[in-house]
C-alpha cells in the first residue's frame, strides 16, 4: 500500500496596504483554512490592519467582527527593521473575499504578501 499524500492548495496575494477600501486589492478566500500577512521592512507608526469581508470580489465589502462583536484586526508592531508576519483570524476563513485595511496612512503604499494554505 503507497503512502497518499495530501495535496493542499496554496495561494500568495501580493497586496499594497490602503486607508480607503475600495483602494485595496480583494483576496480570494474560497478553499482556504489558514493563513498569514507577511509585512516587510516599514518605518512606520501604523498600528493595524482592518479586515472587511465580502461575498464578491467586487461587492460591498463591510468590516468583519468576531462572535463577541469586536472588530477583526491584525496589530502590528510600527517602526520594524525586520519584516513580520502575522497569522490571519480565524474568522476571515468563513468570507469569500477580503480586504485588508490600513488603520492609518503611515503604512499607505507598503506592499504586503498574504500567503494562504487550503
Amino acid at each position: 500500500m503507497s503512502d497518499s499524500k495530501i495535496r493542499r492548495k496554496s495561494k500568495a496575494y501580493d497586496v499594497t496596504l490602503y486607508t480607503a477600501v475600495a483602494s485595496c486589492a480583494a483576496v480570494p478566500m474560497v478553499d482556504m483554512a489558514g493563513g498569514a500577512v507577511s509585512v516587510g521592512t516599514m518605518n512606520s507608526n501604523a498600528s493595524a490592519l482592518n479586515i472587511y469581508v465580502s461575498d464578491e470580489e467586487d461587492g460591498t465589502y463591510v468590516q468583519l467582527h468576531d462572535s463577541a462583536g469586536s472588530e477583526s484586526s491584525i496589530t502590528l508592531q510600527p517602526s520594524t527593521a525586520d519584516g513580520k508576519a502575522y497569522a490571519l483570524p480565524d474568522a476571515v476563513f468563513a468570507a469569500q473575499w477580503i480586504k485588508l485595511v490600513s488603520s492609518t496612512t503611515n503604512s499607505t503604499g507598503v506592499v504586503a504578501i498574504v500567503t494562504m494554505k487550503g
